[in-house]
């Protein structure tokens, strides 16, 4: 009989630990992290080549579906210039072009960014097939839905007038007069008054006022005889139908729409960076709340008449615009101000800047400060002296 206690005792077996949750959770962080890369990166990149393949395809650009998924991915785009400065220019549409022919030729003569852009729009606002052959007028400072617009008129029965954002009425007149010959720029801005106007976003303003920054810049179609004040009350129109709503609601809140678009035509003239136009209002909105004067250069530029580059002794004129020397608003808008300048006065950004310098670094923006030390180290660091 074996000797059972001369046997080796079996070792006893380590407790199990439990299994931890982390692996699962770490695969399912890394997947869900994969899916996400693959719908961010690559889902641009299938649009992208379904639009190389569809931009050739006018019937494919016909489908409302194919439309909403190309339009989601261009965005804004379509109502972007290709260059805001541009000329105008004449522009041929020729008998039996399609959409399409058209839109390429237009990218090619470089009056839009995107060839694509302009059908899509076409299509998408029903004008594809309603275009008549002609001699149009055109600009690249036009974007394509306003392209897209023009083209749906009869050729001869419309004049462009394209005012930019930041003109002055003395420019406005000098465009109009300049497109319309039986129009002077005196008789323009003749017209270019509140007059017997009753509309709400003029109420407290005296008849003899200048509309100036109540002209919205945007591209215009009017009849070769146009008057001076039937110019004038599309311009207006314009302004009231886009941007009347939100200066409205301004007044609501106990501003005063005259003084919101006198400080949208500062922030306009500033800010080359759409994005920057609601932290600049705030930085004036904080400047008038505490008393301080607003230092804008843009309001010296309107007393001067010339939207030149300042001298240290032209800071020293005696204006009521020299906002330098006096404090508040100017006593008058500066300029026309666009979409973006005139939403940021109406609801400025909250912050604690009070100060702000150009980068100069070709970008059009700016670096925004706190106190004046910060701001004169940032003038120094972008060489702004």
């Amino acid at each position: 009989m074996r000797d059972l206690a001369a046997r080796p005792r079996r070792q006893p077996r380590p407790p199990r630990r439990p299994r931890s949750a982390a692996g699962p959770l770490v695969f399912l962080a890394v997947a869900l992290s994969a899916l996400f890369l693959g719908v961010v990166l690559i889902q641009p990149l299938i649009v992208d080549s379904f639009a190389e393949f569809a931009k050739d395809k006018d019937s494919m650009l016909r489908q409302a579906p194919v439309r909403a998924l190309l339009l989601a991915r261009v965005g804004n785009d379509a109502d972007r210039a290709r260059d805001s400065g541009g000329s105008v220019r004449p522009f041929v549409v020729k008998r039996g072009e399609t959409a399409r022919d058209v839109a390429v030729r237009l990218e090619r003569e470089g009056l839009v960014r995107s060839a694509l852009w302009v059908t899509l729009v076409l299509y998408d606002e029903g004008r594809a097939d309603s275009l008549q052959a002609g001699t149009y007028s055109a600009s690249p400072a036009m974007t394509s839905r306003e392209i897209a617009r023009l083209l749906d008129r009869a050729p001869g029965e419309q004049t462009l007038l394209r005012i930019i954002e930041g003109w002055r009425v003395s420019e406005i007149a000098t465009a109009v007069a300049r497109a319309f010959p039986g129009v002077s720029a005196g008789a323009f801005t003749a017209a270019a008054v509140v007059g017997e106007r009753k509309d709400p976003l003029l109420t407290g303003l005296d008849p003899t006022t200048s509309l100036e920054g109540f002209l919205y810049p945007d591209s215009y179609f009017f009849r070769p005889s146009a008057s001076a004040q039937e110019i004038v009350d599309g311009l207006f129109a314009t302004f009231r139908e886009r941007i009347g709503p939100a200066l409205l609601a301004a007044r609501e809140r106990g501003l005063k729409v005259y003084d919101v678009v006198r400080l949208a035509s500062i922030v306009e003239r500033e800010a080359q960076d759409r994005g920057e136009s609601a932290v600049i209002a705030g930085v004036y909105a904080n400047r008038l709340r505490i008393g301080m004067t607003l230092d804008a250069d843009p309001t010296i530029q309107y007393a001067l008449g010339d939207w030149r580059v300042l001298t240290l002794r032209d800071l020293q004129i005696a204006s009521p615009y020299n906002t330098y020397r006096v404090g508040g608003l100017p006593p008058t808008p500066i300029c026309a101000p666009g979409r973006a300048a005139l939403e940021a006065a109406a609801a400025p950004a909250d912050h604690p800047y009070l100060f702000f310098v150009a980068k100069s670094d070709g970008t059009g923006g700016h670096a925004f400060s706190r106190t004046l030390d910060e701001h004169e180290a940032n003038r120094v660091k972008y060489g702004n002296r």
